[in-house]
């Protein structure tokens, strides 16, 4: 009978859980970090190419490595692929040896000024294959070259996304459906959110997200080491239609804010003031308040 008893508690205990996950308001994170690309080369091969991701660069986040290969559709043999992509263009190379390919991947440069580095690495020597690549008109386009000849290439792709990092809130909707608003639209940050509060009404969906992101891409440039952090409120309906919107920086090296922050006592962390100065010294106070759902600024 114990036994029973037990068994019917844990069941219980179960299905409650499984349907407090279901009725969870949650950010969920979606990377994509490799591509498939067709292209032609001397506009006649048609050819096809897979790259992924591999490391960023020292200097800045906007140069990364990648690797892959290509082939041509006909034959289907691939060669294999190691390169630069960097703000504009991308230089692909195919080596046969590894410790080219290899210094390249991790992106290993002759030169010690972390500046020069993408220069360095995107002018090597020693390769069988070597693919120069800029954006043109809604395509890559180039020259594909050996120690032979130089022929036109291009990619057909708008873009190369080999980092590309997109956060989604998650609303439970009616059914068990679910309704993705994605956090890039908004226009502050594609990532970096946290939920500071979320809670679903009978009327609506009340959501307030503290973002945090760097500043800029070049971790040696101004602003390289400042950040970007405020609070954005959401309002929904239950159909998860947008009601309301609502943001506050409370700190930004870009805007040259910066802040102090207090815990209102006894709010268990659910309502905090910053006192936010700018740069001519003036003085606002934004108050994020999680237990009446408000985001005020004075």
């Amino acid at each position: 009978m114990n036994k029973l008893l037990l068994t019917s508690l844990l069941l219980i205990i179960s299905i409650s859980t499984l349907k407090a996950q279901q009725n969870k308001i949650y950010i969920e994170e979606f990377m994509i970090s490799d591509q498939i690309i067709h292209g032609q080369i001397d506009d006649k091969y048609p050819i096809t190419a897979y790259l992924k991701f591999e490391q960023y660069s020292p200097e800045n986040w906007l140069s990364f490595s990648v690797s892959g290969w290509y082939y041509y559709d006909n034959v289907k043999t691939e060669i294999p692929l190691v390169g630069i992509y960097y703000a504009g263009g991308i230089t692909l190379y195919s080596f046969t040896d590894k410790l080219r390919t290899d210094s390249i991947k991790r992106m290993i440069s002759t030169v010690s000024n972390p500046m020069e580095i993408t220069d360095e690495l995107t002018n090597r020597s020693g390769f069988s294959e070597k693919i120069e690549l800029s954006y043109s008109e809604y395509n890559y386009r180039g020259i594909w070259k050996n120690n032979q000849k130089e022929l036109n290439v291009t990619f057909n792709t708008s873009s190369i996304y080999l980092d590309k990092h997109n956060e989604f809130l998650v609303l439970p909707l009616a059914n068990d459906e679910k309704k993705y608003i994605d956090l890039d639209q908004f226009g502050l940050v594609s990532f970096s959110y946290s939920i500071f509060v979320a809670k679903k009404t009978i009327m609506d969906y009340q959501v307030i997200l503290r973002y945090s992101a760097p500043s800029t891409a070049n971790p040696n440039g101004m602003c390289g080491a400042g950040m970007e952090i405020g609070f954005m409120l959401l309002k929904f309906d239950l159909k998860g239609n947008l009601l309301e919107y609502r943001t506050e920086d409370v700190e930004s090296c870009l805007g040259n804010l910066w802040s102090e922050m207090t815990t209102v006592p006894n709010s268990e962390g659910m309502k905090v003031i910053y006192k936010v100065t700018d740069s001519e010294e003036k003085v606002r106070t934004v108050t994020v308040d999680g237990l009446n759902f408000s985001l005020v600024s004075k």
